[in-house]
């Protein structure tokens, strides 16, 4: 398994998270007319650390943004303080591509979505930055 569905299966199976977003934790981008609550895992760059043993492991980062979008400000705090606390230092075992740990890398970068309706149906975006730090087994 490689380590965004380690991450989201992580995220979903957690009972904070979960008992804000329920299931709706997606990558890159959410299914259509998905309505908030919801959060979305992007990665966005990764890096080759060298290889280790002969070619047979292979050292990498990668710089992963989750996306909080609520209906609230106060949604996504709870949301990103409970995505922190189950990502940072977060480990696995996978056989192919084992995490050895995830840090935050960056500040919180909020956003509001003003609808184009008409109506006063805001949404709030909450972003945090992350380094994956995983090895790629052959």
């Amino acid at each position: 398994m490689r380590i965004a569905p380690q991450i989201i299966k992580q995220l979903k199976d957690d009972t904070a998270v979960s008992a804000i977003v329920g299931t709706q934790v997606f990558a890159d981008y959410p299914p259509q007319g998905v309505e908030e609550p919801f959060v979305v895992m992007t990665i966005t760059s990764t890096t080759a650390h060298g290889t280790v043993s002969n070619c047979q492991v292979r050292a990498y980062s990668a710089r992963i943004t989750i996306d909080i979008v609520a209906e609230t400000r106060a949604q996504t705090e709870v949301c990103i303080e409970a995505i922190e606390d189950v990502l940072d230092g977060f480990s696995s075992t996978d056989a192919n591509f084992p995490i050895q740990g995830i840090t935050v890398d960056g500040g919180i970068h909020w956003e509001v979505l003003n609808p184009k309706d008409g109506s006063d149906q805001r949404a709030f975006v909450c972003s945090q930055d992350y380094q994956v730090h995983y090895r790629r087994i052959l």
